[in-house]
């Protein structure tokens, strides 16, 4: 809405760029004057490298509304995905993580974007850095009652382009940041195969794909055959927001494991040398290992790690092995194992499949390896104790390997559902 000039901003000399909109030329002035406003206070409230700068904002003696930005070098993602078609994976990541870190500002201040599209993020230089993101547009963004918060400010009723819009957005139910991260997900397919996941020459046939067609596989777009971005795109674009990702960190984390890079195979205990890394290792094999529902299980299992801050190093049919590097290394380590624990009983659970599993916890890949092999069914067995609400590390017996004595703790839950049989 409106129209972009490049401008000299009086009297420091500086370029900028200037959003016009004309009032003669708008069918509903009232209307359009509000959501000009609304995107000048969206603007205002934010203050993030990867958010455009607001320098002024105004009206003419015609009625004509205005806003002064900064003047931003490059292009923006519509021109360079129209010239390029498809991108990597790495570097489709290393975009959307830039895009995520600044809807994760807009979303801590209460605000959706809702128009999230090639053509409203910029692409540029800055520095030596290449693909510097800036995220343009809060024309239509909504203002929403944040947990705590006693006040929620809203905007126009409409809001959206159809072929990133979230099922919510096309019922004109109630909006939240995870109607943003629906979008980053169409984002995603289209900037690895080079197409929409819903598309058609009508709106409402792009309404209707939103609605109820199943999400298509990149494969079948001519993008990657890949399982596991299959599967982090499924969750993205989920019909119902409760079975999204449920906030941008948790996406951003998601995209970051699923860009590391994949080995071939978990090498046995006698092909891991035995050497010290900062961090932790987790190793987790799902039983039975065949079968089409492990291999589902276990790409699950690599967003589930990916969201407790782990980076997928290896996986291998029913085996994965990721690493943990942060200062909390082993708290997200457990939490990780936690976390598939329960998922894998839930599918258990819901899909009548004899799921089950193994986890090993461990400094080092092959003592991890064979803790995982050490651990009972279902169990976690780490070789360290982390403090942990819910949990509690019972000792087991030390593991001799190599000549070493291995300490070894079993993880259990003090949460109900595990204290239940398993079926």
């Amino acid at each position: 809405m409106g129209t972009v000039y490049r401008a000299i901003q009086r009297p420091i000399g500086r370029e900028v760029a200037l959003k016009l909109l004309r009032r003669a030329e708008l069918q509903d002035p009232e209307r359009a004057a509000r959501r000009f406003l609304q995107e000048a206070r969206s603007i205002a409230d934010l203050h993030h490298p990867h958010i455009v700068p607001l320098f002024d904002f105004g009206e003419t003696e015609d009625g004509d509304r205005y806003l002064v930005m900064e003047l931003l070098p490059g292009e923006s993602l519509g021109e360079v995905m129209r010239r390029e078609r498809q991108f990597t994976v790495q570097r489709a990541v290393a975009i959307l993580d830039q895009v995520l870190d600044a809807l994760g500002e807009a979303h801590a201040n209460g605000i959706v974007h809702r128009d999230l599209k090639p053509e409203n993020i910029q692409i540029g230089r800055r520095g030596d850095r290449t693909d510097f993101v800036t995220v343009l547009d809060f024309g239509i963004s909504r203002t929403v009652r944040l947990p705590g918060g006693n006040d929620s400010r809203t905007t126009i009723e409409v809001a959206g382009t159809p072929a990133y819009m979230a099922p919510e957005q096309i019922l004109g139910t109630a909006v939240d940041p995870r109607t943003d991260l629906y979008a980053v997900g169409v984002l995603f397919f289209e900037l690895l195969s080079g197409r929409l996941p819903f598309d058609a020459e009508k709106n409402v046939d792009i309404y209707v794909g939103h609605l109820r067609h199943a999400i298509p596989r990149l494969r079948d777009h001519g993008g990657p055959a890949d399982d596991s971005l299959d599967a982090l795109i499924a969750r993205a674009l989920a019909k119902n927001a409760n079975e999204r990702f449920q906030d941008a960190a948790s996406l951003r984390r998601a995209l970051q494991g699923i860009a590391s890079p994949r080995l071939r195979a978990v090498p046995s205990e006698t092909q891991v040398p035995v050497a010290r890394v900062a961090g932790f290792e987790l190793v987790a094999v799902a039983e039975p290992d065949h079968g089409r529902e492990v291999e589902a299980l276990v790409t699950q299992w690599a967003m589930q790690v990916a969201e407790c801050g782990g980076v997928l190093a290896e996986r291998d049919g029913s085996r994965l092995r990721a690493s943990f590097q942060r200062s909390t290394a082993l708290e997200d380590a457990v939490s990780a194992a936690v976390a598939l624990k329960r998922f894998t009983r839930a599918e258990r659970l819901g899909k009548r499949c004899p799921l089950h599993l193994r986890v090993g916890i461990h400094e080092e890949a092959a003592i991890a390896l064979r803790l995982c092999d050490e651990a009972p069914r279902d169990g976690i067995a780490a070789a360290a104790a982390a403090d942990l609400p819910d949990l509690r590390f019972e000792p087991a017996p030390e593991l001799r390997l190599r000549g070493r004595k291995v300490p070894v703790f079993h993880v259990v839950s003090r949460g109900r559902e595990d204290r239940k049989s398993s079926p």
